[in-house]
This record gives C-alpha cells, sequence and structure tokens, in this order.
C-alpha cells in the first residue's frame, strides 16, 4: 500500500514538473507563474465566499474565467486578446441573464436551443470556432439550466462574471506579455516535427491570426517544400527496391534530424547563429557509406527547404506580409453556409439531433422542477458529444461513464466532510489544464457536472443519500433522453447507420478535384465565379461528411486498421480542401504560380503514381510557395489514404478512380 502511494505522488510530482517546465525541460518561469496566481486567487476566492457569505458569486467568477480561457486561449496573445474582445461580453451577459431565465422557462428553452444549434454548426468555421462555440453552449447550459445564481440580484451576477472575465485577462496578459508570440513560433516550428496532413495548416492559421510576419512566412513555405519533398522521397521509397529504399529512408531520417535542431532555433526567441547540426547535408552522410551516388530531384527540395528556414531564422524580418484578398472572410462564411444548412449535411443533421434532445431535456428538467435535475442536460450533452457529428459511437459507454461518475461523485459527498472545497479544487485543477479542455470537450463537461452535483448538493435540505440518489437518476435520464433522441433521429433524417466508405471517399476526392480545377482555370486566366463558389461548397460538404465517417464505423471505441486509413483519407483531403480554398482567395498572379502544383495534385487524386516535386519559383510570395508545398504534401498522404481505403495492397500503383458524380454541382 505504501508503496503504491509513493509511486502516485511520484506521478503527480512529474506531472506538475511537466506543466511547468519548457518543451526542452527547463523550468518556464511564466508556467510557474501563471500556477502561483492560479492557486492565490482560488484559495482567495474561497476564503473570500465562505467569511461573507459570497460562495455562489465566487464561483461564477470562477467559471467565468476557466470557460473565458478555454475559449479565447490557444495561439499568440494578439490574436487571444482579438477572440477575447468578441467572446467575452457575450459569455458576461449569458452568465449574468442565464439565472434570470429560470422564471421565463419558455424563454430559457429557446435560448438553450438556439445555442446548442449555433455550436453544432460552428466547427464548419475551423478549430477556434468549434471551441468557442462549444464553450458558449456549456456556459449557457451551466448558467440557464443548473440554477447557480438564481438567487442573487442581477447586479451581483453582472460584477461576478465581469470580475471572472477581468482575472482571466489577466493571466492571460500575465503569461503572454513578455514573449506574445512565443505560440506562433512554436506552431511554425511544430511543422519542422510532426508528419502528417494538417499541420501545417494549423501552424499557417496561427501564423495569419498572429500578423503573418515575414520571416515566419519565409519559415512556413521553407518547412512546407521541406515537407513535401519529404513526403515525395517516402513515396518513392516505397515503389523502390528494398537497398534504394533503405538509401532514401536513411536520407529522410538524416534530414530529421537537421529539421529538428532547425525547430530549436526557431522556437526560440532570438537566434545568433547554428550549430553545426542544423547547417548540415542531410544526404552527405548517406552518400559517404557508399552506394549509388545520384540523387533523388526530391533531396535538392529538401535542400531547398532547409537552406530557405537556414537564411531567415537568424535575420528575422518582423514586417507583415500582404493580406488576404479583401472579402475573403466572408466568402468563407457564405460557403459554410451554403455547404451546411441543408439536410445533406452531417453537421446540419447532428446540430438538429443535439437541439431535438436538450429541448425534450428542458421539457424534462421544468416538470421534475427540483434542483437535482441541474445535472441532466449536461450529461445529455456529454452523451451526445456535439463534436462526433454524425456519430452514436461509444454512446453507451459515455452513457454509463456519466451514471456512474456522478452516483460514485454522490457517494464521495456523502462520506467526505468538508466536500465543498471539490468545487474550487476543481477549478483550480481547470486553469491549469487549458490544454486538455481545449482539446477534450468531455472533460470539460465532465469537470462541470461535478462542480455543479456538489455545489446543489450542497445547498439541498435532505439526506445526503437521497440527494445522490436523485443525481444519478436524472442523469440517467438525460443520457436516456440523448440515447432515444439520436437513435430515433437516425430513421429520421436522411442518414445512415450503414455508411458506405469506399463512396463517402470516392465522392469527397471528386468534389476536391473540381475545386481544384476550378481554382487552376482561374490562375490561367478563366473567370467562373460561379462554379468555383459552388465547388468550394460542395468540397466543404464533402469533406466535412467524410470527417464524420470514422465515428461511425465501429461501435467497440477500438480504431481498426480500416477506420485509421478512413480517418487519415478525411484529414489529409481536408487539408487539401483547406489550402485550395486559401489558395481561390489569393491574388491572381499567385493562384497561376501555383497551377504546376494544382496539375501534380490533381494527377495524384486521379490515381497516377508519379510524386515529384512541382515547378514552383523560390522567389514567389511566402503564402503561395507555402500553399502551393502543403497542396502537394497533403495530396501525398490522401493518396496512401485513399489506396489502404480502397485496399490496394501495392500501393502507389496507376489506376484511375470511376468517380460517379454524387450530387449535381449546383447547390440548393
Amino acid at each position: 500500500m505504501g508503496k503504491s502511494v509513493r509511486t502516485a505522488k511520484s506521478a503527480l510530482a512529474a506531472r506538475a514538473r511537466q506543466l511547468l517546465a519548457t518543451e526542452a525541460g527547463a523550468p518556464d518561469p511564466r508556467q510557474r507563474q501563471y500556477a502561483v496566481l492560479v492557486l492565490v486567487a482560488v484559495v482567495a476566492g474561497t476564503a473570500v465566499g465562505w467569511l461573507f457569505d459570497l460562495q455562489t458569486p465566487a464561483l461564477l467568477a470562477g467559471l467565468t474565467a476557466v470557460l473565458a480561457l478555454v475559449a479565447t486561449g490557444g495561439q499568440s496573445l494578439r490574436s487571444d486578446l482579438r477572440r477575447f474582445v468578441w467572446f467575452t461580453p457575450a459569455l458576461v451577459l449569458v452568465m449574468t441573464v442565464g439565472p434570470l431565465l429560470a422564471n421565463i422557462p419558455v424563454l430559457a428553452g429557446l435560448v438553450v436551443a438556439l445555442v446548442v444549434f449555433g455550436s453544432g454548426m460552428l466547427p464548419a468555421l475551423g478549430e477556434h470556432y468549434r471551441i468557442g462555440g462549444q464553450t458558449f453552449a456549456a456556459a449557457t447550459l451551466v448558467s440557464t439550466t443548473t440554477g447557480i445564481g438564481s438567487d442573487q440580484p442581477v447586479w451581483m451576477l453582472l460584477a461576478a462574471s465581469a470580475s471572472g472575465a477581468a482575472f482571466a485577462l489577466l493571466l492571460r496578459v500575465i503569461i503572454g506579455l513578455s514573449d506574445p508570440g512565443r505560440a506562433t513560433r512554436v506552431a511554425v516550428a511544430r511543422t519542422l516535427l510532426e508528419p502528417g496532413p494538417g499541420v501545417v495548416e494549423s501552424a499557417a492559421a496561427a501564423w495569419r491570426a498572429d500578423g503573418s510576419s515575414t520571416w515566419l512566412g519565409e519559415v512556413l513555405a521553407g518547412a512546407a517544400r521541406f515537407r513535401a519533398a519529404r513526403e515525395t522521397l517516402l513515396a518513392q521509397a516505397q515503389q523502390s527496391d528494398r537497398i534504394e529504399a533503405d538509401r532514401l529512408q536513411r536520407i529522410v531520417a538524416e534530414a530529421d534530424q537537421v529539421a529538428a535542431e532547425l525547430a530549436r532555433a526557431v522556437r526560440s526567441r532570438a537566434c545568433t547563429g547554428l550549430p553545426y547540426a542544423a547547417r548540415r547535408d542531410p544526404s552527405e552522410a548517406v552518400l559517404a557509406r557508399g552506394g549509388r551516388q545520384d540523387l533523388p530531384e526530391a533531396v535538392r527540395g529538401i535542400n531547398q527547404g532547409l537552406d530557405r528556414i537556414r537564411a531567415t531564422v537568424v535575420r528575422r524580418v518582423e514586417t507583415p506580409l500582404p493580406p488576404q484578398a479583401p472579402g475573403a472572410r466572408r466568402e468563407r462564411l457564405i460557403g459554410a453556409v451554403r455547404a451546411h444548412l441543408s439536410f445533406r449535411s452531417s453537421l446540419f443533421r447532428h446540430s438538429i439531433r443535439c437541439t431535438l434532445a436538450v429541448a425534450f431535456g428542458m421539457v424534462i428538467v421544468l416538470l421534475l422542477r427540483d434542483p437535482s435535475a441541474s445535472s441532466l442536460l449536461l450529461a445529455l450533452y456529454v452523451v451526445l458529444q456535439p463534436a462526433a457529428r454524425d456519430s452514436m459511437t461509444g454512446a453507451l459507454e459515455r452513457t454509463g461513464g456519466a451514471v456512474l461518475g456522478v452516483t460514485a461523485l454522490a457517494i464521495l459527498i456523502t462520506l467526505l466532510p468538508g466536500a465543498f472545497l471539490l468545487v474550487p479544487l476543481v477549478i483550480g485543477g481547470m486553469l491549469l489544464s487549458m490544454p486538455r479542455l481545449r482539446s477534450e470537450y468531455q472533460t470539460l463537461l465532465g469537470c462541470l457536472i461535478v462542480i455543479t452535483v456538489v455545489d446543489q448538493a450542497m445547498r439541498l435540505d435532505r439526506p445526503l443519500v437521497n440527494v445522490g440518489i436523485s443525481f444519478a437518476a436524472n442523469t440517467a435520464v438525460g443520457a436516456a433522453i440523448a440515447l432515444i433522441v439520436g437513435y430515433v433521429a437516425y430513421l429520421v433524417l436522411p442518414s445512415s447507420i450503414l455508411p458506405d466508405v469506399r463512396g463517402a471517399v470516392r465522392s469527397t476526392v471528386w468534389s476536391v478535384s473540381e475545386l481544384l480545377r476550378s481554382v487552376r482555370a482561374a490562375g490561367q486566366g478563366v473567370d467562373l465565379p460561379a462554379a468555383l463558389q459552388a465547388a468550394n461548397v460542395l468540397a466543404l460538404r464533402r469533406t466535412q461528411d467524410l470527417l464524420g465517417m470514422p465515428a461511425l464505423l465501429d461501435g467497440t471505441g477500438e480504431e481498426t486498421d480500416d477506420d485509421r486509413a478512413t480517418r487519415d483519407a478525411a484529414v489529409a483531403l481536408d487539408a487539401l480542401r483547406q489550402d485550395v480554398a486559401t489558395l481561390a482567395f489569393r491574388p491572381e498572379a499567385e493562384q497561376a504560380v501555383a497551377v504546376p502544383a494544382l496539375r501534380a495534385v490533381d494527377d495524384l487524386l486521379g490515381g497516377k503514381a508519379t510524386a515529384k516535386i512541382p515547378d514552383v519559383p523560390e522567389s514567389s510570395a511566402p503564402a503561395t510557395e507555402l500553399l502551393a508545398s502543403s497542396l502537394l504534401e497533403n495530396a501525398l498522404h490522401a493518396r496512401q489514404a485513399i489506396d489502404r481505403t480502397f485496399g490496394y495492397d501495392n500501393p502507389w500503383k496507376s489506376y484511375t478512380i470511376s468517380f460517379v458524380r454524387p450530387e449535381r454541382l449546383h447547390i440548393r
């Protein structure tokens, strides 16, 4: 027993050191400062709430701070503050008005339904919109349906939520003021360390949100060329004999070591010079070992990308690059709305399911009129898991987990003296675990359920055993509603419980190819605005549907090789669509520069086995070269995933995918 306790303490201490350290393992003063501020604030808030009978306002302030940091953090200080400006007023408003709606049940139900539906649609606009929408939905459910703060005057609710938002702003400024662009540099450096689709797109989004500085754009362009050449070399290795494949793979391994050294330089705040390990030629060590001395063209592409990074990382030019074409954001928004306001969109269907389930849950809560029903809607939302789109996979597991978790929590509250201290402990843990809360929505909802159950249980004037049984029963009711509505919606809405994976992949490849050809025609001087917009809408819908496909394939929770291939194809094709759609809103001269890359990608998606670096001039704009190289990389990833999805034993063989036009290009 003693040994297991010591092991647990050691693991906890190691986890704490990891949270307070930099990526290199050294102590991070910013993280330590942040942790100290969080601990002091939690202790002070708990003491003030207890001494002056302000437990509820202190709880509302803590929840507002947590939700504000979850929704607005994750990038550079500049972009986070920009999101903070437009998100936080809405959060403060819902945390203030939500408790007052308990006396107007019809209006409360309408507000909750609208927010749930809107947040379910926001993933179409991007990752940060998804996180913001889900966080706002969680805030609406907590403030409107749990009864927390319903006994407080309006001015107290407003003061509590505003003070929580102000504390969140203080924390974000303190942690980022000494190095505002650190998150952007880390995101850009990640492109040199993590293979796979979507990495460049995520880094490019962070770079654009931070002002598009020239030197980071040049690094991204070099990294994209390096990654495209690297994937090309790996593809050529798969098509070669064993000896040649081993030689090419060793060159890639050497290049990865050089890239890792350059990533350290990119992450650093300043760089006065590069070590030898970052300046060496990856192919020299392999050639020195003998064998064939001729090198594929892709090796030159690797060196070109690394050389561009080396030339940029020391001499850092912070001036911003020219922005996208005017109206690009508006066109993307219009395209997303047209793509997903349709029953043919899996995102729309799942939003409808969530809204119907929450509406039924609201009716049950209003009929029960019992504070212990506060966990019903949150449990319902955990089971539906809004990010899963068309998925009912794992719903039974989440149902069991929610019910058992609340039951265990009720027992803990019954047996543990001073159970009210669980609330500040959970809020403190949430403030110290922001990255996990952003990436795992169930964890955020689970923490909110814990806070709600503990707070309401301590306020109810009933035996704690009865309270625990009530909470467990209401949680089970919420989970059952989610399961029933989800299953009935499958039968009513135009979706399929048995998905056609290969058909979905074919239709997605066809739609992305259609968008690609439209952009290529625009780069060659053809004016096709209506066709380009329609192709963008269709590609957005098809890729979003394919992203939700893996969740439909297996109910065991264990990912099979087929599931993994489908998921990889979906991520790669969606990243490819993002690149092509971004290129569509660049100036015409830049589109023309990227035409060779578009042609190469079209050949790869069509089944041709040729993998080569497109002829894109190095002197072109960084944003264009970044897109052109990223196009090729994502096409290579997609091609390999498509091969696995269709079960081809011999990868990279030439074939022709039989594209059956899945729907007319005219979008209704």
